[in-house]
């Protein structure tokens, strides 16, 4: 059995037809492409286990990681299936996408704990909380999928999942500092639609997030 593939290469879409192998994943066939077809196809990808984000692209519109990504039910529906870079970021390449400018929010936020002078207990349930929203791995998903991205001065739910995470974490001696940065960073614009709740790998649920942040 094979299967066809076509891939977005700048202004163009280029097809690929491959033999199909039982458990083969998108990131396989994107590598028997790269390896028996065109060594010249460019994307990323690390660990393969769906822990390190890498490898997301939008596969029929909807970006997915494409090491978990199982080709099985794309063989019964017979059709091609469409594989694009990721939306809301500049393309460097075929499937790459810039991702500098995350790199620099994350700077900008100060996404990060800065500590209180005194260790400081949380409760189990807190930190359940707390860890759930630490799930995110930074794949690009729910900014890529977020219509209101679009606008510069939105923050994206990437980062309102991190404004809540530091918000709640009582470790953190910029509490009000979070909630003030997300309501500067247009948190009241997010429009509902559950989209980046849908394409979270990890079930991050980020527009759930901002329901909560927003009820402080």
């Amino acid at each position: 059995m094979n299967i066809l593939l076509k891939i977005r290469r700048g202004d163009r879409l280029e097809s690929f037809e491959i033999p199909y192998k039982d458990g083969m994943t998108l990131l396989d066939a994107l590598h028997y492409i790269k390896e028996y077809i065109d060594p010249s196809l460019s994307y990323r990808h690390f660990c393969r286990a769906g822990i390190c984000g890498t490898c997301a692209v939008n596969i029929n519109g909807f970006p997915k990681l494409a090491c978990k990504e199982q080709l099985l039910p794309y063989t019964l529906e017979e059709e091609p299936i469409l594989i694009e870079p990721l939306n809301n970021a500049p393309i460097l390449k075929d499937l790459v996408v810039d991702l500098s400018n995350m790199v620099r929010s994350f700077k900008d936020y100060e996404i990060w704990v800065y500590p209180k002078e005194q260790p400081t207990k949380i409760d189990p349930e807190l930190s359940h909380h707390i860890e759930n929203a630490s799930d995110c791995i930074l794949c690009y998903a729910c900014q890529s999928f977020c219509p209101e991205v679009k606008d510069k001065f939105y923050a994206g739910p990437l980062f309102f999942a991190k404004f809540y995470k530091l918000y709640i974490d009582p470790r953190d001696q910029k509490h009000g500092f979070r909630l003030l940065e997300a309501l500067n960073s247009k948190i009241m614009h997010c429009l509902s639609c559950n989209k980046c709740n849908n394409v979270c790998p990890k079930e991050v649920h980020p527009a759930t997030l901002i329901r909560e942040l927003i009820s402080f």
